[in-house]
This record gives structure tokens, C-alpha cells and sequence, in this order.
């Protein structure tokens, strides 16, 4: 069996290198560069060579460079919080001085994001997320209220160009043309603007949404912290009542209940040295401040929270009103075409029925001139 199958492999073996050189030779056939090939060409017919585009921010206009700063902020800002968000959501101790000491001679851009955070560090990184949130969304509606004013200008000022072109309603009254008929040229004008408007539109919509993904982030980190917060007070708290029962039991259980608390009290005071009494006193401060302390932040961040939730209610409002625009708009651009067309159609029509004012004007050529022929004649 080995013998009549060895010619069949050794033959399929050299159908797939061939093959393989032919697919390798066609792909360098397709991506083979013949820009020179066809500008030698181009040159042959008297034509322009095709010149090499090189895309720079510098000669868009300034709607565009400000999306893409608005857009590289929001990108900083979010690859910051997936950066510390390790850092930020560890409930571990802090480390040792010497360690923190060393990890401060050798840090790097990681080793910070990393490293141990302070309750003051994240209360600071939420108060700095929150203002960057809200100077995005400041620029945000500032770009696309700047963007409705020039869609309204540029509408006013096409109208204006329209009547003041064509003398208006009477210009076209006189050409035999309805009041709203529109040229080929001012619908593609308008199939133009439409275009852009759907296009910037797009951009906004793409920015509140990029914002409301990052707002999300922010939140989410933060409604997780708070909820670690407050499992590790419980679980210091039941460690405290824990330890107190060792100290429970090391009193006498024979003590009977109907006795007054007087006696109870000499019982156990017995038992306690002054410093004692001062050590747990002092312990119970330190628990009520770092209870206090723990009640302070979450409330801090509750109240962040809210207001991050209000910046994310009114971002998904925009965008759902930007949608509904673009959507029309896109619309809109899809019937241009159709519009043109009938437009068109109109004009013939147009043309082709007896105008008002062309009657007129041949009426009073025909009796100007039956005038002049009578004042020869007689």
C-alpha cells in the first residue's frame, strides 16, 4: 500500500507549491505599487500626475479639530481610569514605608498606576474624573450648538440667494415656474448640505456616546468601591464582636440576672485595670471615627454618583434626539436623487406650458408693433 501511495502524495505535494506560487505571485501582482505606471500613462495624454494625499488635522476646518481634541481627551481620560483601576478598586493595606519609599526611586508610568492609592488619592481621582466629565460634555453641546447655528445660517443664507437670484416669487411667477420649484443646481446644493449635516451630526452623536461609555467607567468603579467599602466595615465589625466574646465569657456565668446592676458592676469592674478602661475606650473612638470617616466617603461618592447619573441621563438623551435627526437626515439624502429628478421633470413642464408673463410680453410686442405699422400706413 505504501509504495502506490508515495508518486500520488509527492504529485499532490508539488500541486499545492504550485499553487502556492501562483496565489503568492497574484497577491504581488495586486499589491504591487503602479502609481509611476499610470502617471507615465497620464503623461502620455496630456493629464495631470496623481499627486500623494497625506492626511494632516492642520488642514481640516475648525469643527473637525475640535471633535478630534474633544475625542483624544475622552481617550486619555478613559485609558487613565482602566490604568488605575486596579490600584483603585484594592481594599489591600498599604504597604510598608520602605517599600512605598523604594517604588517611589524607581516608579515608571505602570509602577504609578499601580501602586497603592489613599482614600485621599480616589476622592481626589473622582473629583478630577468628574470636572474632566463635565468640561467633555461642556464642549460637546458647545460643538453641536455651533454646528446648529451654521445649519441654520447656511439655510437662511441659501434662501436669500434663492429670491434674490431668481427676483423671488415674480422671477418665477414669469418663468412659468411654480413659487417652491427649485433648480437642478439648488438641489444638489441642498443634497450637499444635507450630507454635511448628517455627517457632523454623526460625529456629535459619536462623542456623546465615546462620553457616556466613560462616564459609565467611572461610575461603575466608583458604585464598586463603594460596595467593597461597606463589606469590609461589615467584616471589621463582626472581627470586633468576635473578640469581645473571649472577653464575655471571662466573666462569672453564674451571676444571676435578678440582681441589680450595681452588683453586676462591682463583679466586673473587679476584673478591668484603668488602662484597660482606656484602651477600649480609645479603641471605641478610633472605631467610631473610622466608621465616621468610611460614612463620609460614601457619601461623597453617593453624591458623585448622583451627579454623574445626571450627566448620563442627559446623554443618552442627546443621543437618542441625535439619532432620530440623523436618521432623518440620512433619510432625507436618500430621496436627493428622487427629488432631482422630479425637479427636473418640473422644469420641463415648466418650459413647455404657456407662461402668463411670456403672453403678455408677445401681446404688447405684437400690439407695439401693430401701432407702428398703423402710424407708417396713416
Amino acid at each position: 500500500m505504501l509504495p502506490e501511495l508515495a508518486p500520488r502524495q509527492r504529485q499532490s505535494g508539488k500541486e499545492l507549491r504550485r499553487k502556492f506560487t501562483c496565489d503568492k505571485l497574484v497577491k504581488e501582482r495586486i499589491m504591487a505599487d503602479i502609481t509611476a505606471v499610470f502617471n507615465t500613462a497620464l503623461k502620455a495624454h496630456n493629464a495631470p500626475p496623481v499627486t500623494s494625499h497625506r492626511y494632516s488635522i492642520d488642514r481640516l476646518d475648525e469643527f473637525l479639530k475640535e471633535a478630534y481634541s474633544i475625542n483624544a481627551r475622552i481617550a486619555d481620560l478613559t485609558t487613565y481610569l482602566r490604568a488605575i483601576r486596579p490600584s483603585y478598586l484594592s481594599t489591600a493595606p498599604a504597604p510598608r514605608r520602605s517599600q512605598r519609599q523604594n517604588s517611589t526611586d524607581h516608579e515608571s508610568t505602570q509602577d504609578t498606576a499601580q501602586r497603592h492609592l489613599s482614600d485621599t488619592e480616589r476622592a481626589a481621582i473622582d473629583a478630577e474624573a468628574k470636572t474632566v466629565l463635565r468640561q467633555l460634555h461642556a464642549a460637546v453641546e458647545r460643538i453641536g450648538q455651533t454646528e446648529q447655528i451654521r445649519q441654520d445660517t447656511a439655510s437662511h443664507v441659501a434662501l436669500r440667494k434663492r429670491n434674490q437670484g431668481r427676483l423671488g416669487a415674480i422671477g418665477r411667477w414669469a418663468a412659468g415656474g411654480a413659487v417652491t420649484a427649485k433648480s437642478a443646481e439648488e438641489e444638489l446644493e441642498e443634497a450637499r448640505q444635507k450630507m454635511l449635516n448628517a455627517h457632523r451630526e454623526g460625529i456629535v452623536w459619536y462623542l456623546q456616546a465615546k462620553l457616556r461609555e466613560t462616564g459609565t467607567l467611572q461610575s461603575t468603579m466608583m458604585e464598586i468601591r463603594i460596595q467593597r467599602e461597606v463589606e469590609k466595615t461589615k467584616s471589621v465589625l463582626y472581627k470586633t464582636k468576635g473578640s469581645s466574646i473571649p472577653f464575655s465569657q471571662s466573666f462569672d456565668p453564674a451571676v444571676d440576672s435578678e440582681k441589680p446592676a450595681a452588683q453586676e458592676q462591682e463583679r466586673a469592674h473587679p476584673q478591668l485595670s484603668d488602662e484597660q478602661m482606656q484602651l477600649f475606650a480609645q479603641e471605641n473612638q478610633d472605631m467610631m471615627k473610622h466608621y465616621q470617616d468610611t460614612l463620609d466617603q460614601v457619601r461623597t461618592a453617593e453624591r458623585s454618583l448622583i451627579e454623574i447619573s445626571e450627566l448620563q441621563s442627559t446623554l443618552v438623551t442627546n443621543l437618542t434626539e441625535q439619532n432620530e435627526h440623523i436618521e432623518q437626515l440620512v433619510q432625507d439624502s436618500f430621496f436627493t436623487t428622487e427629488n432631482i429628478g422630479r425637479g427636473n421633470k418640473e422644469l420641463k413642464k415648466a418650459s413647455e406650458r404657456p407662461s402668463t408673463a411670456r403672453l403678455l410680453f408677445h401681446g404688447t410686442c405684437a400690439f407695439c408693433a401693430f401701432l407702428v405699422v398703423w402710424d407708417l400706413i396713416f
